[in-house]
């Protein structure tokens, strides 16, 4: 190839790797666009109001201030929020008397599912079904997703994956008021 042949394959080569570059940029931009960051420890949690499945009431975080609240995110289909559930129904008959309100947010799936779910595991702490806004509202991106939440409304910690009974009692200890 000649010099002269070399130099524009190597100047073209170079324009479009710089167009290409910009394009993916602008494509990453675009698709993070509008995506919730991830509720951590230490911010206010964002407030929600959702309806209890087992009572037909409204469950709206802002009237819990002044109680600690676990607020569960899971799925009927999710394994390991399969196995935290019996946890969660024993620990909140403990610490229900000490002001600490379960909630287990389901990301939007039928009721007929979740109520067969709900009879295979007879829970009786608060069930919400969310159409998906609360949990981009909190950044979950993973089942389950656990947020241990203060009495004052801010968030104590974050947790994602399965929960053992030695560390949610440490956690629920710490928010309770």
């Amino acid at each position: 190839m000649a010099p002269v042949r070399k130099r524009r394959y190597m100047t073209r080569l170079i324009v479009l790797a710089i167009l290409a570059g910009l394009v993916l940029t602008a494509c990453w931009r675009l698709l993070g666009e509008g995506k919730q960051e991830k509720v951590e420890a230490g911010q206010l949690a964002s407030d929600f109001k959702l309806t209890d499945m087992q009572t037909g009431e409204a469950f709206q975080l802002s009237d819990m201030r002044g109680k600690g609240v676990l607020v569960n995110f899971w799925a009927t289909y999710c394994e390991p929020c399969k196995q935290e559930m019996p946890l969660f129904e024993e620990a909140s008959d403990t610490y229900e008397n000490k002001d600490v309100i379960f909630a287990a947010v389901n990301v939007d799936e039928s009721s007929v599912v979740i109520n067969r779910f709900l009879e295979q595991y007879n829970l009786s702490f608060p069930i919400l079904l969310d159409n998906g806004q609360v949990m981009e509202a909190y950044g979950v991106d993973a089942l389950p997703a656990t947020f241990f939440i203060s009495e004052d409304g801010t968030v104590s910690r974050t947790v994602y994956g399965p929960l053992e009974t030695e560390r949610l009692e440490e956690y629920l200890d710490k928010i309770v008021p």
